[in-house]
């Protein structure tokens, strides 16, 4: 990763955001759906993992091209974060989500065990991850990506067995929250998580995630009701449901423009 951002010497000091009222909270598929399109466009075939099997929105996992598989396995080391994870991270129409700080701790290690476990013979590279916040200033989000390892043939298997609707209510899998000093994140914690969600690249190289919660310091549910769905906060119209739902898509989707101009860059 670039030192530009990620390496040693930490995060970026984030400006404040424009405050200014949030829209009627509402989930749409328009916004994921756009950056979709946008991520096929880009050649290198990330996809979103629901439920069942993955939706495919792009080229195949070990689709035998080996500049556009080599660039996708090395976007991560040569992209800034200022790419991966920008200093403003859009959602759906004009809300904007803004980075307070990128964590200068790399290492797997961060990453919950039964989250590293559900890698499989895969395992873990790096994981790089920053802490944003909205611009009404009422939602914060952790958001992450991580790199997976092994031969292709296990990464390919990872993209299969992923479930992010499943694991996304499996409490012992949600990745811990990065609270920023000196910033309005600073008390977001675990016990302040009020759910999280996946996306994995079709070729099983990336798992980006987005870990989320309210800025005024609420706790949020228990193991049981986050399997369960049942806390009020857990709603699908919840301001952090919907964040944790379309931030991971926004960095497959910058990091699917990163690969693709190292694959246009190694056939130059």
């Amino acid at each position: 990763m670039d030192q530009q951002a990620c390496g040693a010497g930490g995060g970026f000091a984030g400006t404040a955001p424009p405050v200014r009222g949030r829209r009627p909270a509402r989930r749409t598929a328009a916004a994921v759906l756009v950056l979709l399109v946008a991520i096929a466009a880009a050649g290198i075939g990330f996809a979103v993992s629901g439920g069942g099997a993955a939706v495919d929105a792009g080229a195949a996992a070990a689709s035998g091209d080996p500049a556009a598989d080599v660039a996708a396995r090395s976007a991560w080391r040569t992209a800034s974060a200022d790419t991966i994870l920008p200093p403003k991270l859009a959602r759906e129409g004009t809300e904007a989500y803004y980075r307070l700080a990128v964590d200068p701790d790399e290492s797997c290690g961060q990453l919950p065990a039964d989250f590293v476990k559900a890698l499989g013979p895969a395992g873990c590279v790096r994981v790089v991850q920053a802490t944003y916040v909205d611009s009404t200033e009422s939602v914060v989000a952790t958001v992450g990506l991580v790199v997976a390892g092994g031969t292709a043939g296990q990464r390919a298997a990872l993209f299969q067995n992923w479930t992010a609707d499943s694991y996304a209510k499996k409490y012992s899998l949600m990745p811990s929250a990065y609270p920023v000093k000196s910033t309005l994140a600073a008390g977001f914690r675990n016990a302040q998580r009020i759910t999280w969600m996946s996306s994995i690249s079709n070729d099983g190289t990336y798992i980006a995630y987005t870990v989320s919660g309210f800025l005024d310091g609420r706790t949020g549910p228990s193991a049981a009701a986050l399997a369960q769905g049942t806390a009020p906060d857990l709603q699908p119209d919840s301001p952090p449901v919907q964040v944790a739902d379309d931030l991971p898509a926004a960095v497959l989707d910058g990091l699917g423009a990163a690969a693709k101009n190292n694959a246009d860059g190694r056939k130059s």
